[in-house]
């Protein structure tokens, strides 16, 4: 539980804005508005671009919270996209407008607003194989189709009651 606690502490305090004086605790407001980020998708990125120069390129349009270039987990190497997220929208909204199409690094960016990941598509079974079919396909059709009207078995048998119980 501790070390749950110190990761959280931790995660808290690198979201967190630089403290503009030495020794001073951050506020709740400058706690709250850690959380309250607006982040910016920046696509096209040189594999030279660092993580600094792209903080240095984003940092005359706002206060900036955090920069994330994307890596590759195999090479390390950078996979052309990244995240930089300001604190405030406008801030957002004034880099997004002017660094459209900038030429960054021999790369022209694209900055958009960045979206949440949409979930995974589950699989239907339960995630153990097998299953049934999936919900937007449409269903069979009946296997007890009119097939017309069934001959009479009452037909006359020479020899044969008419009745069953004719004794």
């Amino acid at each position: 539980m501790a070390q749950l606690g110190s990761s959280f502490l931790r995660r808290m305090r690198s979201a967190l804005p630089p403290l503009r004086t030495q020794g001073a605790l951050p506020s709740l407001y400058q706690a709250a508005r850690a959380f309250s980020d607006a982040k910016l998708f920046v696509g096209g990125l040189s594999f030279r671009t660092t993580e600094d120069g792209l903080r240095e390129c984003f940092a005359a349009h706002g206060d900036i919270s955090d920069v994330r270039i994307i890596t590759d987990r195999e090479t390390g190497r950078s996979r052309g996209f990244g995240f930089v997220t300001f604190y405030n929208d406008s801030d957002a909204e004034a880099a997004m407008s002017k660094l459209q199409g900038y030429n960054l690094d021999g790369r022209a960016i694209r900055v958009d607003r960045a979206s949440a990941r949409p979930p995974p598509p589950r699989a239907p079974g339960g995630g153990f194989g097998g299953g049934f079919t999936a919900l937007n396909e449409p269903p069979e059709e009946p296997v007890d189709q009119d097939w017309g009207s069934i001959p009479s078995l009452n037909a006359d048998i020479p020899g044969a009651p008419n009745t069953p119980n004719s004794s």
